[in-house]
């Protein structure tokens, strides 16, 4: 079953790869070896695989400058997701603050398209563009 799942995750990802990518875990390439990796952490961890995705946005220039207004209403969607255990983690990236990064556990790609169309940067037009990428993570889980 965890074999599935890295192949279904390898189909998601972009599109420049994702072609590439298929092909390897079709004859055995390594991301094979990778899906392996993971099998084995999984099993290591107890046996319970996580999935992960990986969200970023991306934010206008003067991000610090013009966050103001919407910060509350930002962070407080933030710790709601936190609290009910499908964020594991969000923040800012720094130097420059350009982006933000958030880790949801075991949700799929439609659950954070609805996290971020009612985000409150997004919603301000402080988000021109965001990403979502799943993680194969294969230490810790």
């Amino acid at each position: 079953a965890l074999t599935t799942r890295a192949q279904t995750t390898t189909t998601t990802t972009t599109v420049g790869s994702a072609s590439r990518l298929t092909r390897a875990v079709r004859t055995g390439g390594r991301p094979r070896r990778c899906a392996r990796v993971m099998t084995n952490a999984a099993a290591s961890a107890g046996g319970a695989a996580n999935s992960y995705l990986l969200l970023t946005l991306h934010y206008v220039d003067g991000m610090m400058e013009k966050r103001g207004p919407h910060r509350e209403a930002h962070l407080a969607g933030a710790q709601r997701g936190y609290d009910d255990g499908t964020i594991v983690m969000a923040g800012a990236l720094l130097d420059p603050v350009d982006a933000g990064v958030f880790v949801f556990k075991n949700v799929d790609e439609a659950h954070v398209k609805a996290f971020v169309e009612a985000d409150a940067y997004y919603v301000a037009g402080l988000v021109p563009r965001y990403t979502i990428r799943p993680w194969m993570v294969v230490v810790g889980n």
